[in-house]
């Protein structure tokens, strides 16, 4: 999977968004016509999980060593064709493209 890093700097007291649509918009902008297929929220711990929307258990948020334990970002590839994570720092976010 390719990875992007946006960072966005300043130097006032003015704050880049850290709104997960608004990181959408500007991931699906720049890599348009990929759109969003996942996306996880570092600071509140949060993702789009393909299996808790079937109803399953979460493999993304076991231990590294449980041998149930799946990578995010392989899930995305395998399952909804993601081939781009768009990586914000200042914001704690990943979004995932396909």
């Amino acid at each position: 999977m390719d990875k992007v890093t946006v960072n966005i700097e300043n130097d006032g007291e003015s704050r880049a968004t850290e709104i997960i649509a608004d990181l959408r918009a500007v991931a699906e902008t720049l890599f348009f016509p990929m759109k969003l297929v996942g996306f996880w929220d570092y600071h509140k711990d949060m993702h789009l999980c393909p299996q808790e929307e079937r109803r399953l258990v979460c493999p993304h948020e076991l231990a590294n060593d449980d041998p149930k334990f799946v990578e995010y970002a392989m899930t995305l590839q395998r399952e909804r064709g993601a081939n781009i994570e768009v990586s914000f720092p200042h914001a704690k976010v990943s979004i995932y493209l396909s």
